[in-house]
């Protein structure tokens, strides 16, 4: 009986810290959502700013003819378009020369070999970046459909607001059950990390959002932070929200805004591309500390199975329990701590799905969701312990850069005890010491030995002060 009582009271510990977790994601979503904000309707100035935009394909031969359709239809009056093919080997190449025939504004360019140490993605935009001239570059995805008016209002939008990368959520469609069974999940996990308010906030360098079917960078800022060519960035498949992390830490200026109509695109239509995908956005995460991966996979099945499991083992016994009457107290307490984390979490779910109007049974599966996450967290420290790197369209994932890794998406936890907002004392300076290696950020010899650990040298600051100096020389014109 002790020994009953005993993992009883472990199942409430756990229960207990679920629900909390759970109700904070829902808060999470809930102010992410309200953050939200739409495209400004500003002019463009005069003459309006040259725009390239950057398309990498690899074996699209289903999608290609729509999005360079849509694109080429763009309202905006300067544009061009570099379509970088990665070494396709369908129809894709014939397909993009009988385009580049139809339209002087339309160029490409095939890779053949990828460099050591490179990922497909970041090397095509990098190559794309230097065959082009535009002041602002546009990177998106094949499998993408764009709304005539969308890049003159996001050009207009970046513009108004003096801003250095604007990133758009697209109007996505879930049509398979991967999709709409995992979608919500890694929505809520980056939820976690930043909300749109988070990420417009200048003092808050480690919280960012980007969605890599649409972001808008200005070139003056790319240039000066050395955008994919630098080595954070080059290995790295999570080219989207790594890029935003990247320039975000050196002072530029970053928005993400939500608009319906604008761009479209079918989000893993099969669970293999489901799984392949999410599994590559997770390979950075995993690659460093597999013992993270482990632990984080197991703690997600638990999150997901441990309420309804408690719900049913609750129910099988009760019967039995109320013609006993002997119910106590804490199996009491444990169903209403799981009926509750049960709450939180299929109504997060649902927050996020309403968006996208699909119906509500897809929310009951929450807690499935959440256990198929764990596993697919397994399933890449897996190929990480095998010594295998996630792959993606034919391509393995090469070594991941320390500085995109997990700390580096932490280092926000411990900005509150920097020196200056808790003191100058022994604790800050340490505090201070691990934010920077959290952040991916350097100490120089010298700071170490005349300063003990108190001032961080930050890795490329010289080009920080140029991205800086160049917002300040912008303003200056503004005004």
């Amino acid at each position: 009986m002790k020994l009953s009582q005993f993992f009883l009271q472990l199942q409430l510990i756990f229960l207990l810290f679920i629900a909390l977790v759970a109700f904070w994601q829902r808060h999470r979503i809930k102010k992410g959502i309200k953050e939200l904000t739409r495209l400004d309707e500003a002019p463009l100035p005069e003459p309006p700013p040259h725009v390239s935009i950057i398309l990498p394909v690899r074996n699209e031969e289903a999608h290609i003819d729509d999005c360079l359709a849509s694109l080429l239809a763009q309202d905006y009056p300067d544009f061009e378009i570099v379509v970088i093919d990665d070494g396709s080997t369908d129809a894709t190449p014939a397909r993009l020369a009988e385009w580049q025939q139809r339209d002087s504004r339309l160029r490409v360019y095939r890779i053949e070999e990828l460099p050591a140490g490179w990922a497909g993605k970041a090397y095509a935009l990098h190559t794309g970046v230097l065959l082009t001239q535009g002041e602002w570059l546009l990177f998106t995805d094949a499998d993408t459909r764009h709304a005539p008016q969308t890049l003159r209002r996001a050009v207009a939008h970046a513009i108004a607001h003096r801003l250095d990368l604007l990133t758009l959520f697209t109007d996505t469609r879930l049509p398979g059950a991967a999709a709409r069974l995992l979608t919500a999940i890694g929505a809520t996990l980056l939820a976690m990390l930043a909300t749109p308010g988070e990420m417009r906030d200048s003092h808050q360098p480690t919280r960012v959002l980007a969605v890599g079917q649409y972001l808008l960078v200005r070139r003056s800022a790319y240039q000066a932070c050395g955008g994919y060519s630098a080595p954070e960035l080059r290995s790295t498949f999570s080219d989207d929200i790594t890029l935003a992390w990247y320039l975000k830490r050196r002072g530029c200026r970053e928005d993400i805004v939500a608009e319906r109509g604008l761009v479209f695109n079918d989000q893993w239509t099969t669970w293999k591309s489901a799984w392949e995908g999410m599994r590559k956005s997770n390979y950075g995460l995993v690659a460093s500390s597999p013992l993270l991966g482990v632990l984080l996979g197991l703690a997600l099945i638990l999150y997901g199975l441990l309420p309804p499991f408690t719900l049913a083992r609750q129910l099988w016994q009760g019967r039995r329990r109320v013609r006993q009457r002997q119910r106590g107290p804490l199996s009491l307490l444990a169903s209403a701590l799981a009926t509750l984390a049960l709450f939180f979490q299929v109504d997060t779910k649902r927050r996020f799905e309403r968006e996208y109007r699909l119906p509500l049974v897809w929310s009951l599966t929450a807690p499935v969701g959440w256990a198929t996450f764990g596993l697919l967290m397994l399933d890449t420290t897996r190929l990480v312990l095998r010594g295998r790197g996630a792959t993606w369209k034919g391509r393995t994932a090469p070594p991941q850069h320390r500085a995109i890794q997990p700390l580096a998406f932490t280092g926000h936890a411990l900005e509150g005890l920097r020196p200056g907002r808790s003191g100058t004392g022994r604790l800050s300076c340490h505090a201070h010491y691990l934010t920077g290696l959290c952040n991916g950020e350097t100490l120089s010899s010298s700071l170490l030995a005349a300063q003990r650990l108190s001032v961080p040298d930050r890795a490329g600051s010289r080009l920080a002060a140029l991205a800086r100096s160049t917002h300040t020389q912008r303003d200056s014109a503004t005004r």
